[in-house]
């Protein structure tokens, strides 16, 4: 009797979690097919709890999440547990709101997989707190870029002199300028370092607006490794296969460019670069693999950090200009490593960029 009256009070007790939590339940069927939602679920959603009872979870989504939760679902499907996944819901008055979506299986008292039991955290506000931090660093950053549109123009003039008159000096039939050519030559490679900086600089703070177009991604590869340098000691593996995408072809090029030479530069200029593009269903990978000697973890968290930089030469937005420019295309620019072994960056970029 006392077995059975625990037993009660455990039922009760998860009751009691599932209908009052903060969180947002919901227990689906194989299909998708709503069975079951606490009543902080059905306020958030906007619809009465029966009236929620038998509809499809595709009902409640926000129409940019659609792809990803089906995606998400059928990983669900697959591994049986889902975590942490950000998707917009939708209410039934059409605002949307975002959660993180986490799902476990539901298995009958034979073991037999009827569903899935999913919680679901509003992250409303973190959201809005991110959008107000993310306001407040462009209006910082438009005021950074006013000083150094400033700073810039008061070195650009400059440096073009001292590059014409380099230009000028070079093309002189004269015996105490071939004398000193060595010193021209370092003269002017610093002239076209600064230039360089300068630039890398006013891409990052005063970007331009994307000039979105369609093109094949297996051209823009190419163009970019034509473009380069050649190396003797470098090896670069093309893909073969191609994907056509909306996208700022010239933004693309620079990043594609920055990470190529990073990973040149990795490599101490002697290895192999493999570039890869993976088509997937509602987006496309393109990877830049290096042979080098792979990130130590003590960087990791640094290697996107506005001005962090290892090199002794190079402002420190060359990684963090390729994150803004992946994302502003609606995409990610993350990284995978191991010591020894190399490292890989992975640009992921939807199939159709609003």
């Amino acid at each position: 009797m006392n077995e059975l009256n625990e037993d009660i009070s455990k039922a009760e007790v998860f009751q009691s979690l599932y209908d009052n939590s903060p969180d947002l339940y919901r227990t689906i069927d194989l299909d998708g097919k709503i069975i079951l939602c606490n009543k902080t679920y059905a306020e958030k959603i906007g619809f009465a709890t029966n009236e929620i009872i038998g509809q499809s979870i595709f009902d409640h989504v926000g129409q940019k999440s659609h792809q990803n939760l089906k995606e998400t679902f059928e990983h669900w499907r697959k591994t049986g547990q889902v975590t942490n996944n950000e998707i917009w819901l939708k209410r039934n008055d059409g605002v949307e709101f975002p959660v993180l979506l986490s799902a476990n299986n539901l298995l009958d008292d034979n073991g037999r997989l009827i569903g899935s039991n999913t919680v679901l955290r509003d992250i409303s506000e973190l959201t809005q707190a991110k959008s107000e931090i993310d306001a407040l660093k462009l209006k910082k950053l438009a005021i950074i870029g006013e000083l150094s549109a400033r700073i810039s123009h008061d070195l650009r003039n400059p440096l073009t002199t001292m590059r014409t008159s380099l230009e000028l000096l070079s093309v002189l039939d004269n015996q105490m300028v071939k004398k000193h050519n060595d010193v021209f030559k370092k003269i002017n490679g610093a002239v076209i370092r600064m230039s360089h900086q300068i630039d890398e600089v006013m891409d990052y703070v005063k970007p331009k607006p994307l000039d979105i177009n369609n093109y094949s991604l297996k051209e823009i590869i190419h163009d970019v490794v034509d473009q380069l340098q050649k190396q003797d000691n470098i090896v670069i593996n093309l893909p073969q296969n191609d994907v056509k995408i909306n996208c700022d072809k010239e933004k693309l090029e620079i990043v594609l460019s920055n990470l190529i030479l990073n990973a040149i530069q990795a490599m101490n200029y002697h290895g192999v670069i493999t570039l890869r593009i993976i088509d997937q269903a509602s987006s496309v990978k393109i990877e830049v693999e290096d042979s080098g000697s792979g990130i130590p973890d003590e960087l990791k968290e640094k290697i996107f950090e506005p001005l962090f930089t290892t090199r002794q030469i190079g402002t420190g937005l060359g990684l963090p200009s390729c994150k803004a420019i992946v994302e502003k295309h609606n995409g990610t620019l993350s990284f995978r490593t191991k010591i020894g072994q190399g490292t890989v960056f992975v640009i992921e970029l939807p199939k159709s960029t609003s």
